[in-house]
């Protein structure tokens, strides 16, 4: 096989299934457009879908922790009434009516209120607040961490492309080689030139058919890597894009020691971030639960307005009329609320989340370094393979060209030109994947420590 098989080509269908939405098919693709790949992973990340709700629950976090802090000020609580209102005249000693008349002759008008301000409710509302501000941080790292595996998608189907266009022009390069051979080795054979059998011409047709195989493959992953980022971008399915640089070309950072990742990856990792600000969110929120075994003290006005149309008012302090007389007095009290059980269920409710969420810090504490050593590996393996296929399809090349200058001098036979073209060709196609697979892994790396949150909160804002 001229060229071996690229898997990570086969990733992409994974990135085309995993956008954020499907597009429907294009009737005809009117525009060309080139994209850089900072272009490319800003249009994603503003217009994601994912990213777009995980921001509405930063929102959600923000109305909660509103909530709770106007919990700290007074509250007023007003009903309003108003109906029908029996007859009452006279005064304090006398009156021509009774209390049992239903004798409707009027309306009345009542507002009953009270203004409380909670003095001290055993750390509940303070507990309140500070869950819901962890919260928020929380949320806030759950934004970044969609935004940078939005980000991955877009680094796999840039590359991805990259890697397809560098095969497709491997394969062109081969195939115009090749074409050339077959037609030679068809004339010499036709001509019964001493040297020259069927074998050769077997081979080398073999050896494009092959080739003819890896180019529909190839081009096959170079158009799904192109609807991809489309796809992510969000641009009308008319448009047709392509990277701006077309060439795959190793990344030329520089990069840092393992332990220098390990340490970041602890400090900027969203999932730490997460895991961390969750803790202390319901560590707070198990102190607001436990806060409802206690009273609520607080001081405030409580008091009454009333008026009616048929009704006399009364001056005796030990005759209230609530249809007619109005009342209000400063109180201080306390509220307590007592249950047989309910609140300790609901105390078990918080501290079994929290311990939910204790379980998935632990898993990060675990699983992160882990990965930050996989991602470190791979990419120092992509580096060395580099190193590795550079000199062998430099090599290979000097190979075929020698094969081809000996073929055509006729001192070679076309069987040697087609070993030399898939050497070649297996070393050069090679040496692109590990080129791929080094700058995905470099942004793999990024990924798995958490530097592209740096990145990805400057498309964010």
């Amino acid at each position: 096989m001229p060229i071996s098989a690229c898997s990570r080509l086969a990733c992409l269908g994974l990135v085309f299934s995993l956008s954020v939405m499907s597009v429907p098919p294009a009737a005809a693709q009117t525009e060309r457009r080139a994209v850089s790949l900072h272009d490319a992973l800003e249009a994603a990340i503003r217009h994601s879908p994912q990213i777009k709700e995980e921001q509405f629950g930063v929102m959600l976090r923000e109305s909660q922790r509103k909530q709770a802090d106007a919990a700290r000020f007074a509250q007023l609580d007003l009903t309003v009434v108003g109906g029908p209102s029996p007859r009452a005249r006279g005064n304090q000693i006398d009156s021509p009516d009774s209390k049992t008349n239903t004798e409707i002759t009027g309306v009345f008008g009542r507002a009953v209120f009270s203004i409380i301000q909670p003095l001290y409710a055993f750390g509940k509302i303070n507990n309140f607040r500070k869950a819901a501000a962890h919260g928020i941080a929380a949320s806030q790292a759950a934004v970044h961490q969609k935004a940078t595996d939005v980000a991955m998608l877009v680094y796999q189907a840039y590359y991805g492309y990259q890697l397809a266009n560098s095969l497709e022009n491997l394969a062109s390069e081969i195939g115009g080689q090749l074409s050339g051979t077959l037609d030679k080795v068809q004339r010499q054979l036709e001509a019964e030139a001493p040297g020259v059998d069927n074998i050769d011409l077997f081979k080398l047709q073999t050896f494009e058919g092959e080739l003819k195989k890896q180019m529909n493959d190839i081009r096959q992953g170079k158009a799904l890597a192109s609807a991809a980022l489309q796809t992510l971008m969000f641009l009308p399915p008319t448009t047709t894009l392509e990277p701006a640089q077309a060439s795959l070309q190793p990344d030329k950072r520089e990069v840092d020691p393992l332990d220098a990742y390990l340490v970041e990856a602890r400090q900027l990792r969203p999932e730490f971030t997460q895991a961390r600000e969750g803790v202390k969110a319901y560590e707070a929120l198990v102190q607001a639960a436990k806060a409802d075994y206690y009273p609520i003290f607080f001081v405030g006005v409580i008091g009454s307005l009333a008026d009616a149309t048929n009704r006399d008012r009364f001056t005796n302090p030990f005759v209230f009329d609530s249809l007619k007389d109005d009342v209000a007095a400063p109180v201080v009290g306390f509220k307590w609320h007592y249950d047989l059980g309910i609140t300790a269920g609901k105390v078990d409710e918080v501290q079994a989340q929290l311990g939910q969420v204790q379980q998935k810090h632990a898993l990060a504490e675990q699983g992160i370094p882990y990965q930050v050593r996989q991602a470190y590996l791979e990419m120092e393996q992509h580096r060395d393979n580099i190193q590795a296929t550079r000199e062998g399809y430099r090599n290979g090349r000097k190979w075929l060209v020698a094969a081809l200058s000996n073929f055509d001098l006729g001192v070679g036979e076309g069987k040697d030109v087609a070993d030399a073209a898939l050497a070649y060709a297996k070393l050069r196609a090679s040496y692109f994947q590990s080129v791929y697979g080094y700058n995905f892994a470099l942004a793999s790396l990024d990924h798995v420590t958490g530097r592209d949150v740096v990145m990805v909160q400057t498309f964010l804002q």
